[in-house]
């Protein structure tokens, strides 16, 4: 008697696990900027920390794009993603306003902590989204940020796992209790 997997060529077998390894270092890229993400939060001056964390997801972009073989034109990938991130806009606004609370003495340490955690979210969803379009065959030309804003969204919301790594991550982190110079 034939089972389900009998009827698979052993072509098809290597072929799905190639795409499961793909995909696992895919994943293993999302998880690395995640966490620099969380670090770059953590840098006390205001604004400079948003700065910091959109590099990052556009390196990551980057990182992608070369993991899947995706031509990469960095003015692109930030139009994508800064336009990926308009449909975030009020988690945005919240970031920006917390982050310039970095300049306020003890406030400012807390508000760290906030922003590592919103930032790495974001970062999660951008990775996550690129993957998926990479994944299908997308490249950076045909990538519709409003096509995945509904996505985008619904994984800012349900990455809970990422914020209880980065506020563990944070927790263990020692912070500078000075004020951040204005």
């Amino acid at each position: 008697m034939a089972t389900p997997d009998s009827n698979i060529s052993l072509e098809d077998k290597l072929t799905e696990a190639a795409r499961a390894e793909r995909l696992a270092r895919a994943h293993s890229l999302v998880q690395n900027y995640v966490l620099a993400s969380a670090s770059i939060a953590l840098v006390p001056v205001p604004l400079l920390d948003l700065a910091g964390i959109t590099a990052v997801q556009v390196k990551l972009v980057h990182s992608l794009a070369k993991h899947y073989d995706v031509p990469f034109k960095e003015n692109i990938a930030k139009s994508l993603v800064a336009a990926l991130l308009s449909g975030a806009s009020s988690v945005l606004l919240v970031k920006g306003l917390v982050s310039l609370a970095k300049a306020i003495p003890v406030l400012g340490t807390l508000a760290g902590g906030s922003i590592a955690i919103s930032g790495a979210s974001v970062t999660y969803a951008v990775g996550e989204v690129f993957i998926r379009h990479f994944e299908s065959g997308g490249t950076l030309l045909d990538f519709d940020p409003k096509q995945v804003k509904g996505l985008f969204q619904r994984l800012l919301k349900k990455d809970k796992a990422t914020e209880e790594v980065v506020h563990e991550s944070v927790a263990e982190t020692p912070v500078d209790s000075t004020p951040a110079a204005v």
